[in-house]
């Protein structure tokens, strides 16, 4: 993540009386020019020289955020809130090296001390940005959803806040809050690989919501959407085959219940399902022989019954 504050920085900075002023002028214009290593050299002079040098912390805090080395930042940052704690560009740069080295805690902490300094909406906006992503990546989706929305609401469209809500609400088990904000990421990113797995997972849990209902034709369109998306799932497989059993399209859920099986063998229910289309198909050699395998896979006594139903009907068959 980068900081957006550094003109708001550089204004400031302009009015320090410092000693070493050569120096002063000379790491602040390396800076402005965004050579930062070259700006940490003159600055870790200064405060050298100057070590209760706040502001001087401050920067060096930033260049070393520039430069991706966030241990040092924490460590400027943290002096710099030693000297002076009431500015929050300092929590905001702290919070991000701790972020950076997935500190996440060490992160909201940060931003919850300097919370009440947050005034203008940027930095309204970079609290609840970074707080929130913090709060999602350690999975506390409730505090996430609290913060990204307030983000969102003050800085629409930006790509990572909509994302993190989608993923967020959806593991909230929100779903059409979800989708609502699924849909506005991949309409700034339709390419979003994360993006579009979530929103197809929405759909397959329309679809699985269909299948409760006994909607069954939504649910073997939607399911025979996601099997396009992800064709290698035997639950989704298997989920369309029980759509097309109770739908009575006995062909059609034979083959999904194959595929499920080639790639969840270890599942009892698909044979035990298969079982049933081959007895309804009279096929009672395939039948027996997939309620045995649902047996060896999970003994259940309605397969034994089945089994035992199918092995008289054999004997009669063969009995002249």
């Amino acid at each position: 993540m980068k900081c957006t504050a550094i003109k708001t920085l550089i204004i400031s900075l302009a009015t320090v009386a410092i000693l070493g002023q050569a120096d002063y002028q000379r790491g602040v214009s390396y800076y402005k020019q965004g050579q930062y290593s070259k700006a940490i050299i003159e600055f870790e002079e200064l405060i050298q020289s100057e070590p209760d040098y706040e502001t001087g912390y401050r920067i060096l805090g930033d260049s070393y955020l520039k430069i991706k080395n966030y241990e040092k930042a924490v460590h400027a940052f943290q002096k710099a809130l030693h000297l002076k704690s009431d500015i929050f560009f300092s929590y905001y740069g702290l919070s991000l090296a701790y972020f950076n080295t997935n500190r996440h805690e060490d992160t909201i902490a940060t931003l919850v001390r300097g919370e009440h300094l947050a005034v203008s909406p940027r930095d309204r906006y970079t609290l609840h940005h970074v707080r929130g992503a913090a709060y999602f990546n350690i999975n506390q989706f409730h505090e996430a959803v609290s913060d990204l929305k307030k983000a969102a609401a003050i800085r629409r469209g930006n790509f990572d806040d909509l994302l993190q809500l989608g993923i967020a609400t959806y593991k909230l088990d929100r779903f059409s809050e979800a989708e609502q904000y699924l849909k506005q990421a991949l309409a700034i990113d339709p390419k979003s690989d994360g993006a579009k797995d979530y929103f197809s997972r929405l759909r397959y849990q329309k679809a699985i919501e269909a299948l409760e209902k006994a909607n069954y034709q939504e649910a073997i369109t939607l399911l025979v959407a996601y099997t396009q998306t992800d064709p290698e799932s035997g639950e989704v497989w298997f989920n369309l085959g029980l759509a097309q059993l109770f739908s009575g399209h006995l062909l059609a859920s034979e083959m999904a219940f194959k595929k499920s099986a080639a790639l969840l063998p270890e599942n009892w229910e698909v044979y035990d399902r298969l079982g049933y289309i081959y007895e309804k198909k009279e096929d009672y050699g395939q039948a027996l022989k997939n309620y045995q395998k649902a047996q060896q896979k999970h003994s259940n006594p309605q397969v034994v019954k089945s089994i035992q139903r199918i092995q008289e009907r054999i004997r009669r068959k063969k009995t002249p």
